[in-house]
């Protein structure tokens, strides 16, 4: 079995590759931006087979598709930072928007030339339900996003799932809510307090803290536990277009700070920044996971302490 991971190189796709070795017979094709920046799959490139590509060049990519001829398509490459988003929204809709159609079409016009569509994984967001007036978030609430990133998410969900509909494509979309783990960039909340956990204790640092809202409550869950999900539903052929990825359970921010403390032993003062406050946050948001465990028998399985220990740890060899 042949299959594609477009942006393998990133956080999300280089647990992929990890967990997809795992498994006999399958071969791992993944397209990258830059071959000199792959730092996240250094480890194990050397069974892999990539392949130099921007899914913004429609031409490059349906020869790319059509000559590795995958059986399965899982699309992770995009722009997934929200601050990004507004300080370029523009680049964020022509990447998560043009780069996933570009994607979708390239399978399309496979399955017009050898008959059969390999099935398509596109990773959606939790985000692109905004702000919701009750909890816990099911795949049947409105799309209603709220920020750039977002409404180009939203675009690509409904977009993928026009094609499943319009060309009878086995398109599955996820909507994953936050997750974390080692490799994550450190700017995303659980990967930056380990960061500066780790400089603070290799004494890099003083023993501060600089955080933003410690107050809202997030859906965490382990990024392995993640891909395991997406690789789930492609496996079990699940019957529905939407399935949402996530915990089920709320965590407070500073319960991550709290959780880094005792890992680390390290007491710190916390300082509030601005910049690190968004206005666009929703105080509270945990998502439901109850169709995606119906259809694979999925549910998370490792405990949020040991994401934050692992993310600890890498940093602390990082640095």
């Amino acid at each position: 079995m042949r299959v594609l991971v477009t942006g393998i190189d990133g956080f999300v796709g280089s647990h992929l590759a990890e967990y997809l070795l795992t498994i006999p017979g399958v071969e791992i094709h993944g397209t990258v931006l830059d071959p000199r920046q792959t730092a996240n799959i250094s480890h194990v490139a050397a069974s892999l087979h990539l392949h130099p590509a921007d899914i913004l060049d429609r031409n490059l990519l349906v020869t790319l598709i059509n000559q590795i001829a995958p059986d399965r398509i899982i699309h992770l490459a995009g722009q997934a930072f929200v601050p990004n988003a507004f300080a370029d929204p523009t680049a964020t809709f022509y990447a998560n928007i043009m780069g996933g159609v570009h994607v979708l079409e390239s399978a399309r016009l496979l399955k017009s030339k050898r008959g059969t569509s390999p099935s398509v994984l596109v990773v959606s967001t939790g985000e692109v339900y905004g702000k919701v007036d009750r909890l816990p978030i099911t795949e049947d609430f409105p799309l209603c996003p709220n920020n750039p990133y977002a409404a180009s998410k939203a675009s690509i969900d409904l977009i993928a799932q026009q094609y499943r509909t319009s060309f009878d494509m086995p398109v599955i979309v996820v909507r994953p809510l936050n997750h974390a783990g080692p490799r994550q960039s450190p700017l995303f909340v659980c990967s930056d307090f380990g960061k500066q956990f780790a400089e603070i204790a290799a004494g890099k640092r003083p023993p501060q803290l600089h955080v933003g809202n410690l107050q809202a409550q997030r859906d965490f869950t382990d990024v392995r536990d993640v891909v395991k999900a997406y690789w789930l539903l492609l496996e079990r052929n699940a019957p529905e277009s939407v399935y949402n990825v996530c915990s089920g359970q709320p965590l407070a921010i500073e319960k991550l700070l709290s959780m880094l403390g005792e890992i680390s032993g390290i007491e710190v003062k916390t300082i509030a920044e601005q910049r690190r406050m968004r206005s666009y946050d929703v105080p509270a948001v945990y998502g439901s996971y109850d169709r995606l465990k119906k259809a694979t028998g999925w549910s998370p399985s490792i405990p949020m302490r040991q994401t934050v220990k692992d993310v600890y740890e890498y940093w602390r060899k990082a640095i």
